[in-house]
């Protein structure tokens, strides 16, 4: 073996990682973020949403299945969570309970999205007592025609009189936690809007964040020009994130909207055993090799590129001050 990763190292250093990897050293005996899909329902029509491209059976996580994959993360800390994926998180009738058990359990960060249409005072409150690190709200414009437009399905005035509360309820109860972020995707339609939309938040939230568009054609997760960086790399994906479906599912990532690739399901696996099985391990060899010709979404992806830019991300990031 040639020695062991530090979490750190990775992220910071992409391609020393994988080079150590290729040399012998395994990666990390346990993914540093999970991801849980508890439900892919969405009570939203965007556009823009890979979810109208791909048939997928609908559902929620079983509370039980949850808690059998926080019980066995808690024992490797420090892993991050992240209890959303394809569908809107506040669909789901326990998703207080869960994100109590995993704080509870030590699970650190924990990173929540949601498009906070059902965002009312009383879940707000309970959102802010979970204990969660982070919250993101997917806006993508301030014009209220347009987000009708956009975000099919919602309320306008309703999703931004909730941000606005939970806003406020923050600074009443004294908190310091989560981070609050907005985000928008920039389309051809909202681009005229985006200097507005980050002008009005900038100073209101902790995070503006702006995504480029993507996956607008059958492709999940291509974007036409992401960086600078065109010669393909591994993803580094593959030796930090697991991703898993609310059926016990493992997926390749958080563009793998339909599993192409059978890796392992949570319910008669742990997730060590499967982090470590052949099928992950031929697909991290498969990166290396870029012999990525019939891995969807690999084949195609542009978010890999992320890694080995400066800022670490795809798109653009303001943060308050």
């Amino acid at each position: 073996m040639a020695g062991v990763f530090h979490k750190e190292d990775i992220f910071n250093q992409p391609d020393l990682a994988w080079e150590r990897y290729k040399k012998g050293a395994f990666c990390p005996e346990f993914p540093e973020r999970i991801t849980v899909d508890i439900t892919n329902r969405c009570n939203l029509q965007c556009f823009m949403c890979p979810r109208n491209k791909v048939k997928m059976e609908l559902g929620d996580i079983d509370f039980g299945l949850f808690k059998k994959i926080i019980d066995e993360a808690s024992g490797y800390l420090p892993v991050s969570l992240v209890p959303f994926f394809r569908g809107e998180p506040l669909l789901h009738n326990d998703l207080i309970e869960m994100l109590n058990f995993a704080s509870a359990k030590g699970l650190k960060p924990i990173q929540l999205a949601t498009n906070a249409f059902f965002l009312k005072s009383e879940l707000s409150e309970r959102i802010l007592d979970s204990g969660i690190d982070f919250i993101t709200f997917s806006i993508d414009v301030n014009v209220p025609g347009l987000y009708k437009k956009i975000r099919i399905n919602s309320d306008f005035e309703r999703v931004f009189s909730n941000i606005v509360n939970f806003i406020e309820l923050k600074k009443k109860k004294g908190l310091t936690l989560p981070e609050i972020q907005v985000s928008a995707v920039k389309t051809k339609d909202s681009s005229p809007f985006i200097v507005e939309f980050i002008n009005f938040w900038k100073d209101k939230v902790d995070k503006v964040r702006i995504y480029p568009v993507h996956s607008l054609d059958t492709d999940i997760g291509k974007i036409d020009s992401a960086s600078a960086v065109k010669t393909r790399k591994p993803c580094l994906k593959l030796l930090t994130d697991m991703v898993i479906y609310w059926n016990g599912d493992v997926a390749i990532c958080n563009h793998d909207w339909q599993r192409n690739f059978f890796i392992g399901n949570v319910k008669n696996s742990s997730l060590k055993d499967i982090w470590q099985n052949g099928v992950y391990q031929d697909l991290r060899k498969r990166h290396l090799d870029n012999n990525l010709k019939d891995v969807v979404p690999c084949n195609y992806c542009s978010h890999w590129q992320a890694y080995y830019q400066k800022n670490k991300i795809i798109g653009e990031l303001y943060e308050k001050n």
